[in-house]
């Protein structure tokens, strides 16, 4: 071959990185026989259809004999986008990215099927590899040979990889999926699945807010091909998408029609645990927005719903981790609603169930992210319980090992949001027993960290608006600290950042009942600033604020004693500054409804039998 036909090569590929690739061969083998160079370039293509080849795989993709695969990948080596890839062996090669990915398109676009039967052999030559990395790629192969049963056996492989696999391994799923949704090579049920998994990736990375256009996409094809479970599981990952972004009610619409539709699948058939396993999950999806819009009896039916269906699982298949995440999670969602109805011994009992389990999955498998994730919530919700009793040691031991667990995980992957989220809410757990036991300075320097993690999320995403209560919640810490600390202005402007932030989220869903009560706890810290000022007039503005959102709240559901215990304490704030400003008539009327809630409080903490 002389130089005008390798000019000639070059000019034809006119840029084309596949026929770049292709031309390259004959660039470096001007000598070598037509033939030979035609059987080099089949090689190539073969190369770059899986991400990575050695010997035995081109031998296989090709149908040749191993010692005719050796001599061509030898030649092949010699080209600037073939790469060792010695993760794989030490013969294994890999063609470089872009080049690969415009071999793989360009095969794709022949109609005789070339791309659709060597994916096929790659996923063949790929089915008895059980490690992560192998499975990963037998299942990229299949989407692509056979995009049906491609698509049936990825929702298998991610059901069964839920909460159960390293992050590491979920994280290659997801790019291995992307990479196909990117490239344009699956259609139909296939690329429902290939748009679910990844999009479920990024929310287990704590990327809720940024996926309900993905969510949106993934359902209006999932209908088309008429999948209902990936419609289900569509109309699961809107609603976690619009939660995350404050859309509270469209939120509630969608997890109610996934409800609806997994219900319809469950009763058809009552054996399959897979599909009692997404009903229950369903319930407790619904049960969250219950809790969050504070109707606290609905939520607990929600809740209990869901933690009868999977304990009968994990009664028939005790040992499956993935169930037992699950009832780890019903068995918090339980909690959390007791502990606001004042049930602290029922919540403890609940909260102690879920942490037994984390503990024994991390003792099975230390090394897993999402358990040891589990295990640091649980931890947290019983340091909760054990703060509000007001046993401050143990409530710390047991934030302190949540946070040596969740930083831990932070600290390995600083790209995880959802983990830096987690670390940030930790921090200030741990920054307010310190402040409570007069470890100012400790206690601002933890909350200090957790602010400045959130913030910089909240840069990333400004529309994720779980992010944005959680800075206005970091803000109220620090603006507390600050005001122990007699820093009553610094304390001020803190406050009034975490008033901005949380009354901005409130204008935009007032039926999120938990804003509204971070709502009032703002206007109740101003006010508290504003009173050691001296300001009295604008102290009383700002209770009378709190005083109406607490109240507005308690009406709705008289069941949280959290709300009642507030209220309470809000009708005493405002008689105080009345007293202070002489009107002792409107300061007993304030002092005595406070009195007749606590009354009340402790009525129903003597009903419950657990107060």
């Amino acid at each position: 071959m002389d130089i005008t036909q390798q000019l000639r090569a070059l000019e034809a590929a006119g840029g084309d990185a596949a026929k770049l690739a292709l031309a390259a061969v004959d660039l470096a083998y001007p000598e070598v026989p037509e033939a030979e160079r035609t059987a080099l370039k089949q090689s190539l293509e073969a190369v770059a259809v899986p991400h990575w080849c050695d010997e035995s795989t081109l031998a296989h993709l090709l149908q040749i004999p191993a010692e005719d695969s050796a001599g061509r990948l030898s030649h092949l080596r010699a080209l600037n986008a073939v790469e060792p890839f010695r993760s794989r062996g030490t013969t294994a090669v890999n063609v470089q990215e872009a080049t690969r990915l415009a071999i793989r398109k360009a095969m794709a676009a022949h109609p005789e099927g070339k791309f659709q039967s060597m994916s096929m052999r790659a996923a063949n030559f790929f089915q008895n590899d059980r490690t992560a990395a192998g499975r990963i790629e037998r299942i990229y192969h299949l989407l692509c040979a056979d995009s049906e049963q491609g698509a049936t056996e990825l929702e298998k492989f991610d059901r069964e990889w839920a909460n159960q696999a390293p992050s590491e391994d979920r994280a290659a799923l997801a790019n291995a999926m992307r990479e196909l949704e990117e490239t344009g090579l699956v259609a139909g049920r296939a690329r429902v699945w290939v748009l679910l998994v990844g999009a479920w990736a990024q929310k287990g990375r704590g990327e809720g807010a940024q996926l309900k256009d993905a969510a949106a996409q993934a359902l209006t094809l999932a209908r088309a091909v008429r999948d209902t479970r990936a419609e289900a599981d569509a109309l699961a990952l809107l609603g976690e998408a619009l939660k995350a972004q404050g859309g509270l009610t469209e939120a509630k619409a969608a997890f109610e029609e996934n409800l609806a539709i997994n219900r319809r699948i469950a009763e058809k058939n009552p054996e399959n645990s897979g599909w009692q396993r997404d009903l229950a999950v369903a319930h407790g999806k619904l049960g969250n927005v219950f809790q969050i819009q504070g109707d606290l009896s609905e939520a607990e039916i929600a809740y209990r719903t869901c933690l009868e269906i999977i304990h009968q699982l994990v009664v028939r298949e005790p040992l499956h981790a993935v169930w037992q995440i699950d009832l780890m999670s019903a068995f918090i969602g339980v909690g959390d609603v007791l502990e606001a109805q004042g049930k602290l011994n029922d919540a403890q009992t609940a909260f102690s169930e879920a942490l037994e389990i984390g503990q024994r999955l991390v003792e099975q498998a230390p090394s897993n992210a999402s358990w040891q994730r589990a295990l640091s919530v649980a931890l947290n919700r019983r340091g909760g319980l054990l703060e509000e009793q007001g046993i401050l040691e143990s409530a710390q031991a047991a934030y302190r090992e949540a946070l040596t667990l969740i930083r831990r995980l932070a600290e390995r992957d600083p790209s995880n949001a959802g983990w830096q989220r987690d670390l940030s809410a930790t921090c200030n757990r741990v920054g307010g027993i310190l402040a409570k036991q007069g470890k100012l300075e400790d206690a601002q320097a933890t909350c200090g960290e957790a602010l400045i993690l959130i913030r910089r999320l909240t840069e990333q995403d400004p529309s994720n608006s779980s992010w944005q209560r959680d800075l206005s919640v970091a803000y109220n810490r620090v603006g507390s600290i600050l005001e122990k600390q007699g820093k009553l202005t610094d304390a001020q402007a803190t406050y009034g950042e975490a008033l901005r932030l949380i009354r901005r989220l409130t204008e935009k869903d007032p039926s999120n009942a938990r804003w509204q009560l971070d709502l009032s706890v703002a206007y109740n810290q101003v006010g508290n600033i504003l009173e050691k000022q001296g300001k009295l007039d604008e102290a009383l503005a700002a209770f009378d604020r709190e005083l109406t959102l607490i109240r507005v709240l308690t009406e709705k559901d008289h069941s949280n004693l959290v709300w009642q215990r507030e209220l309470s304490v809000a009708y005493k704030r405002v008689g105080g500054i009345l007293e202070q400003q002489g009107k002792h008539e409107n300061a007993k009327a304030a002092f005595d409804k406070a009195q007749a809630v606590s009354a009340r409080i402790t009525g129903q903490d003597q009903t419950s039998g657990s107060g």
